[in-house]
């Protein structure tokens, strides 16, 4: 087994084979038991900045940028927004502040804006994104949003956020017209159908059906964090897969999640 350190940020070294050692970051950050409102706002701010700069910096970015480039070039379309539910304690968690970083560098180098949710937010994280001129969503629609229709695209980011998430905004979008307007970044389609037993993907219907009318483009996972962007994919719906399903296939009844299984944070 690796042997593996913690250090003062949260961060783990861990020993591979061969001697060779990379930092992981915990998805479960053990700064996130802290109180969010015991970190200042500029400190917080200076966090994400500084999370923004290391993103920047990373090949991962640049890998990043060329896929999601080929993704819009293929679909003709240009990207209107970017709209991410999910981010976690951006106040307290390494992970969170570097997803958050990466969509402020997807807001600048495609001048759209960016819309963030989740209703883990603190007052304090609520004043941040706010600082960071970004909009953030008034309710919890649980995912069940429509994109852009004026010629653009959607980017939906939802970094490893519960399988109802990804699911929700398919059905919601569950149309010839509108599922070719959207582009989702989110745990893998390909992962979830082969890694979960079938008879617990049953209540997931479109994540299922999906496999007809989907392409799903992996982003090399060579950020230095390794827990950061892991078993993220870019998916997106070209117009000849659509073309090839019959009309009955776009029936969409609502879906009902068995309540022992769900890891979805519900409205109201």
């Amino acid at each position: 087994m690796a042997n593996s350190i913690l250090d003062s940020d949260g961060f783990v070294t861990v020993a591979k084979k061969k001697s060779v050692k990379a930092k992981r970051l915990l998805n479960n950050c053990p700064l996130t038991t802290l109180v969010a409102e015991s970190v200042e706002l500029d400190t917080c701010l200076k966090s994400i900045l500084k999370a923004k700069r290391d993103v920047e910096s990373s090949s991962f970015y640049n890998s990043f940028i060329t896929v999601l480039a080929g993704v819009t070039k293929e679909l003709e379309k240009s990207l209107a927004e970017i709209v991410c539910f999910g981010l976690g304690r951006i106040s307290l968690c390494k992970a969170a502040q570097h997803q958050l970083g990466l969509l402020l560098l997807l807001g600048e180098q495609f001048q759209c804006p960016v819309e963030v949710f989740d209703p883990v937010f603190s007052s304090l994280e609520k004043n941040v994104i706010k600082e960071l001129k970004l909009k953030l969503s008034p309710t919890n629609c649980e995912g069940k949003k429509k994109p852009v229709l004026s010629g653009g695209c959607t980017l939906f980011v939802f970094p490893h956020c519960p399988k109802e998430l990804s699911n929700n905004l398919l059905y919601t979008n569950w149309n010839p017209r509108h599922i070719e307007h959207c582009i989702l970044y989110s745990n893998s389609f390909e992962k979830i159908r082969l890694d979960i037993p079938f008879r617990f993907l049953k209540s997931y219907h479109y994540l299922l059906q999906s496999q007809e009318i989907v392409e799903e483009v992996s982003v090399p996972n060579i950020f230095h964090f390794l827990d950061i962007f892991n078993d993220l994919s870019l998916h997106y719906f070209p117009s000849h897969l659509k073309c090839n399903v019959q009309s009955s296939f776009w029936e969409s009844p609502e879906p009902n999640y068995p309540a022992s299984e769900t890891e979805i944070v519900e409205s109201g």
